[in-house]
C-alpha cells in the first residue's frame, strides 16, 4: 500500500490524468458537434436529391451518436485512473 507521504503526489498525478481525460472527450465531442452541425446544415441545399438529404442527415445522426460510447469511454477511464491500474502497470 502506500505510505502516507505518496497520497498527496498520487492525487495531484490522478487530476493531472482525469483533466487530460476530460480534456480529450471534449475535444472529441466538440469535434463532432461541428461535423454534426456541418452534415446537418448540408440537407438544406436547395434543389439536393432527396437521397443526398437522407444521406446528410445519417451521417449528422452517427456524429452526433458517437459522442454516447465517448462518455461510458470516460467513465470507465475514471475508474482505472481512480483504481490505480497505471501506477501499478508503471512498476513492471
Amino acid at each position: 500500500m502506500y505510505s502516507m507521504p505518496d497520497l498527496p503526489a498520487r492525487d495531484g498525478v490522478q487530476k493531472h490524468r482525469k483533466r487530460q481525460a476530460l480534456l480529450g472527450v471534449t475535444l472529441f465531442s466538440l469535434f463532432q458537434v461541428v461535423c454534426a452541425a456541418v452534415f446537418i446544415t448540408l440537407c438544406f441545399i436547395p434543389d439536393l436529391p432527396r437521397w443526398a438529404v437522407w444521406l446528410f442527415a445519417a451521417l449528422g445522426g452517427m456524429c452526433g451518436l458517437l459522442v454516447l460510447p465517448a462518455l461510458v469511454v470516460l467513465k470507465q477511464r475514471f475508474y482505472e485512473i481512480e483504481g490505480g491500474e497505471l501506477d501499478a502497470a508503471a512498476e513492471y
